[in-house]
């Protein structure tokens, strides 16, 4: 008695869906249509909002990156004014014999950079590119 009572519940309900009279093979058809359809899109609204998320912080990490990796490029070659410097005092010796008594000009010589500024243009350059990859795979997405 109690199962026929909840049975004819489910029938008159408005909240399960009813398929079309039809055959059975076309009305399962019909209703998985539907249901795919319902999940599609409500899988791709959750999705496009967090590929946007993902795709604006990947942009603001990648523009202060690079900036980072901007500021630190002239620490990886030698300073030129030292050395442009260094031949000014040459030439200035070699006018006035008298300018740096007891001095001796030599160029300066450079070892390369340091390993801490090596470390962090490494770090730098790879959180950057992480950075773009992810960019990347986050436009890919919403494209699909």
């Amino acid at each position: 008695m109690l199962l026929r009572e909840i049975l004819n519940v489910l029938k008159q309900s408005v909240i399960a869906k009813k398929p079309p009279p039809s055959d059975d093979w076309n009305g399962f058809w019909d209703v998985y249509d539907q249901e795919a359809e319902e999940f599609d899109k409500s899988f791709v609204e959750k999705y496009a909002s967090d590929l946007d998320n993902g795709l604006i912080f990947a942009g603001l990490f990648s523009a202060v990156s690079a900036t980072f990796v901007g500021t630190m490029l002239p620490d990886l070659s030698p300073a030129p004014s030292d050395t442009t410097n260094a031949l000014l005092m040459m030439i200035y010796y070699q006018l006035n014999n008298t300018a740096f008594p007891g001095q001796v000009l030599t160029l300066p010589s450079w070892d390369g950079p340091l390993w801490v500024t090596i470390w962090t243009q490494t770090l730098l350059y790879a959180g950057l590119s992480a950075s773009l990859l992810a960019a990347l795979g986050a436009v890919l997405g919403k494209q699909w």
